[in-house]
């Protein structure tokens, strides 16, 4: 994470604890603190450590050690990628029962994440991916295999694309909501 990121992070802390003393004077004083969690968390991105921070202001009384952080933001990327195998097991399991792409794709409900997930990649048949292995006599062979990584990366874009790991984008007021004020 960048400086600039973590800066970030640090306003939504100092709004969640108004209160807490590391947080006196401000996102201007923090300077050295922001430069020791930056550079004791070079493996946390930016996308993570937000989904680390909004699940630490719902569940700490005060603001988190570097430790209580990062043990956070290790749980976000664990579920996401159980989220991710989740789906690719779904995805697998047919066509490990000789179904082809396509027909393990069509069995999937519209909309679904899974579906947005292929449509990204470029459709069903992106799912088996070719290669070639040449062997020390100079014999070139093609072979296939499942392209997990392929759909790993593109369902790592899906996720990020939402605020929250399991929720979509929301409306602020819906239908036969009342925003402040009264007016629905």
């Amino acid at each position: 994470m960048t400086h600039k990121e973590m800066s970030e992070i640090f306003a939504v802390m100092l709004l969640a604890y108004p209160n807490a003393e590391v947080f006196k004077g401000g996102i201007a004083k923090l300077g050295p603190t922001i430069n020791l969690w930056v550079t004791c968390l070079p493996e946390i991105d930016f996308w993570t450590g937000q989904q680390a921070v909004v699940k630490l202001v719902r569940e700490c009384k005060f603001p988190p050690t570097i430790a209580e952080f990062k043990e956070k933001a290790e749980k976000v990327q664990a579920e996401v990628r159980a989220r991710i195998d989740q789906a690719w097991n779904y995805l697998k399991l047919d066509m490990d029962f000789g179904k082809t792409p396509e027909e393990a794709v069509a069995r999937l409900s519209e909309g679904t994440d899974i579906r947005r997930v292929i449509e990204a990649m470029g459709g069903p048949s992106r799912l088996i991916a070719t290669g070639e292995r040449t062997f020390g006599d100079g014999t070139v062979k093609t072979y296939e295999y499942y392209n997990y990584d392929g759909f790993k990366s593109a369902y790592e874009t899906i996720i990020r694309q939402t605020s929250a790991l399991n929720s979509g984008p929301r409306k602020a007021v819906g239908p036969g909501m009342k925003q402040i004020g009264g007016k629905t």
